[in-house]
């Protein structure tokens, strides 16, 4: 049994027949949030600028996990999600998970540790704004947006 499975039957993954248009939504919640994330950097606010980028990252999977039929009851199902349906079939460059599980990683120093910098923060929103440009050819080219 795959971990992606385990999720499904705990409950952490369920089916959901999601439209287009939440697909949509989704990915511009993610470009919205690395706008924000950007805007952050730029007023020297890092801390949020690194958990913006996350939740932009996070925003942008979440959007393909719609286009595959299923949602996600925790960060951690969604980034199981990703690497079994996207990244192990080889649909997605696995630079996107990296960016996924380090954006994760950054997002939860930032926010419980108090604990980032400028260099992590800025290298993270360049590596979400890349990754969300892949994201998005995919779904151009799956016929999405």
């Amino acid at each position: 049994m795959t971990r992606f499975d385990e999720y499904i039957k705990k409950g952490k993954l369920k089916t959901a027949k999601m439209p287009n248009e939440m697909v949509i939504k989704e990915l511009e919640v993610g470009k919205k949030d690395l706008l924000a994330s950007k805007a952050s950097y730029e007023m020297k606010s890092y801390k949020w600028a690194t958990i913006q980028a996350y939740y932009s990252i996070f925003h942008g999977t979440r959007a393909l996990l719609f286009k595959a039929g299923y949602r996600e009851e925790s960060h951690i199902a969604l980034k199981v999600a990703l690497k079994e349906l996207y990244i192990d079939n080889e649909l997605l460059d696995k630079e996107i998970y990296k960016t996924l599980e380090s954006g994760m990683d950054l997002r939860e120093m930032a926010d419980y540790k108090e604990s980032f910098s400028q260099g992590a923060a800025g290298s993270l929103i360049n590596r979400v704004e890349k990754s969300l440009e892949k994201i998005e050819e995919y779904l151009i080219i799956d016929n999405v947006t």
